[in-house]
C-alpha cells in the first residue's frame, strides 16, 4: 500500500501541445543529410513490416481471418519503428 499521496506526472493538453511543436520544430531544423538518414531508415522499416507481413500470411494454416489480421499486426511493427525512430 502507498502511505504517502500519489503523485502522477502527466501532462496537460497544452504541454503536450507544446512538446510536440518543439519537437517539430526541431526536426525542421535538422541538417540534410540527418533528415536523408532518418528517411532512408523510415523506408527500411516499412520495407521490414512488408517482408515481415508476407512472412506471416505464407501460413495458410490458420486459416483466412486469423493470418490476415496477424498480418497486419506484423505490418504495423514497420510504422511503429517509424514513429519510435524518429
Amino acid at each position: 500500500m502507498v502511505d504517502g499521496p500519489v503523485n502522477i506526472d502527466a501532462y496537460s493538453p497544452a504541454e503536450i501541445a507544446a512538446r510536440v511543436e518543439q519537437a517539430g520544430v526541431s526536426k525542421v531544423h535538422l541538417p540534410i543529410l540527418q533528415t536523408l538518414v532518418l528517411s532512408v531508415l523510415a523506408g527500411a522499416f516499412i520495407a521490414f513490416g512488408a517482408v515481415f507481413y508476407t512472412f506471416v500470411i505464407t501460413d495458410t494454416g490458420l486459416g483466412f481471418g486469423l493470418t490476415r489480421l496477424i498480418g497486419g499486426i506484423a505490418f504495423s511493427l514497420g510504422l511503429i519503428l517509424v514513429v519510435v525512430g524518429g
